[in-house]
C-alpha cells in the first residue's frame, strides 16, 4: 500500500522535507540547485508531494519547469505505483526530463513500459581525507587571477561543449562572466606546468558546509599526464585539511578512467543521479 502526502503550499513540502534532502546534501545536489533557483525566482514548481509506504519507504517527488525530480533512499513497488498514479510518463517528450536517484527513476520507467533515452547518469562522490598520492607531477596548483581570464574562459568554454554540446546563450562570452565571477570569489583553481595553464577546476558551494569541485577540465594535449588528479588532490587536501571539513565531487557516471582517479584521491560514493527522456517527439 501506498500513501500520497500533498502540501497546501510549496514551504510546506519544504518545511516538512529539508530535513531529509540537507541531511543528505550531496545525494539531493542537483534538487538543491534547482530550489536555489526557485528561491532566485528563475524556476517553477507546479506540484511537490512525498509518496511512502508501510515500511518507512518514501519518495521525495518535485514537479517544475521541464523537469521531474524524484529522490528516495529507500523505496518498494507500492511507491513505484503511487508515482505512476501520479504521473502519466507516456504524455511527456523530449523536451522533458525525469532526474533524481538513479535506480529509482529506472524502476519508474521499467514498470512504466515507456522507451527511454538517458541524457546524464552522475556518481555523486565525497571526500573527507585524502589518500596518499603516489604519482606526482610537475607544476603546482594555483589560485587564478584576472591575468589568466582570457585563458581560462576559452578553457571553460570548451569544458562546457565537450560536455553539455553547444547550447544557446552558452558562448565564450558567457564562459568570460562565469570565469570571471568565479577568480573574483577566489574559486578559479588551475594546476600550471612549465608557466601553461594545462588543467582548471572551480569550486562550487564554497561558502557551504559542503564545497563542489567542478568544471574539470584538462586541454586535450596535456591529457594522461596526471595533471588532473594533481589538481583535484590539491584541492581536496586543502578543503579537508584546512578546514576539517568535506569535499564534494559529481563525476560522469560513464568515464571509468575518471571515476577510478577519483577514488584513488580519497572520494567514497555517495550516491548515483540520473537525467533520461522518452522518446517522444513533439507533437
Amino acid at each position: 500500500m501506498f500513501k500520497i502526502v500533498e502540501y497546501p503550499k510549496i514551504q510546506d513540502f519544504f518545511n516538512e522535507n529539508k530535513k531529509v534532502i540537507y541531511k543528505n546534501r550531496l545525494a539531493h545536489y542537483h534538487l538543491i540547485q534547482y530550489f536555489d533557483e526557485l528561491n532566485a525566482g528563475n524556476q517553477s514548481v507546479y506540484q511537490a508531494y512525498n509518496v511512502i509506504d508501510e515500511d518507512g519507504g518514501s519518495v521525495i517527488a518535485v514537479w517544475g519547469d521541464s523537469v521531474y525530480y524524484l529522490y528516495a533512499l529507500k523505496w518498494s513497488e507500492a511507491i513505484i505505483d503511487g508515482l505512476l498514479s501520479k504521473i502519466d510518463i507516456a504524455k511527456y517528450t523530449k523536451r522533458f526530463s525525469f532526474c533524481g536517484t538513479s535506480k529509482l527513476v529506472a524502476d519508474l520507467f521499467n514498470k512504466s513500459g515507456v522507451v527511454y533515452q538517458v541524457f546524464k547518469k552522475r556518481v555523486l562522490y565525497e571526500c573527507k581525507s585524502v589518500l596518499p598520492i603516489i604519482r606526482q607531477c610537475n607544476g603546482s596548483a594555483l589560485f587564478s587571477t584576472a591575468d589568466d581570464l582570457e585563458i581560462v574562459a576559452e578553457m571553460t568554454h570548451r569544458y562546457g561543449i565537450e560536455e553539455w554540446g553547444v547550447r544557446e546563450g552558452r558562448d565564450l562570452g558567457y564562459a568570460r562572466q562565469l570565469s570571471y565571477q568565479s577568480i573574483l570569489q577566489e574559486t578559479s583553481r588551475h594546476w600550471e606546468a612549465n608557466g601553461e595553464i594545462v588543467t582548471i577546476a572551480s569550486i562550487l558551494d564554497d561558502y557551504k558546509e559542503l564545497p563542489i569541485i567542478g568544471s574539470l577540465y584538462t586541454n586535450p594535449q596535456h591529457r594522461g599526464k596526471g595533471y588532473a588528479k594533481c589538481l583535484v588532490y590539491e584541492i581536496t587536501r586543502q578543503i579537508t585539511t584546512n578546514n576539517g571539513g568535506r569535499c564534494g565531487i559529481v563525476s560522469d557516471a560513464s568515464d571509468p578512467i575518471t571515476n577510478r582517479m577519483f577514488q584513488e584521491i580519497g572520494f567514497k560514493e555517495i550516491s548515483q543521479y540520473i537525467s533520461i527522456h522518452t522518446k517522444r517527439e513533439n507533437i
